[in-house]
């Protein structure tokens, strides 16, 4: 199944695979659940720890878990969603280490138009 988000996640991949020590500087392990339809549709890990972006569970325990439809990941990235208000509306949820997901904000932005 091809969600719209893949592409930020590809993006974010070459963003870590070109600067491996900012990556791992980060040192947490992030996984994305993202939905369609309610039902989460595919996994993503962020493990920054290893410098490894991978589409499926992660293969260790993740530092934090984030759940957010695939749409409202697009519009987080593109910058028409603020993560904060995502959170606060029940767009976006995280369990695990909340304050981590601050120090991934220079991997989400995207210059690119998907």
């Amino acid at each position: 199944m091809s969600l719209q988000s893949d592409a930020i996640f590809t993006r974010i991949k070459d963003r870590v695979s070109a600067d491996q020590a900012a990556a791992k500087a980060i040192n947490a392990i992030f996984c994305y659940k993202i939905t369609s339809n309610g039902k989460v549709a595919k996994e993503w890990t962020l493990d920054l720890k290893t410098g490894e972006v991978y589409e499926g569970a992660p293969k260790t325990k993740a530092d934090t878990v984030l759940t957010v439809a695939d749409q409202d990941m697009v519009d987080i990235a593109l910058g028409r969603l603020n993560p904060q208000a995502a959170f606060m509306k029940g767009k976006l949820k995280i369990t695990g280490n909340i304050m981590l997901t601050q120090k991934l904000v220079p991997l989400l932005k995207t210059e690119a138009k998907l």
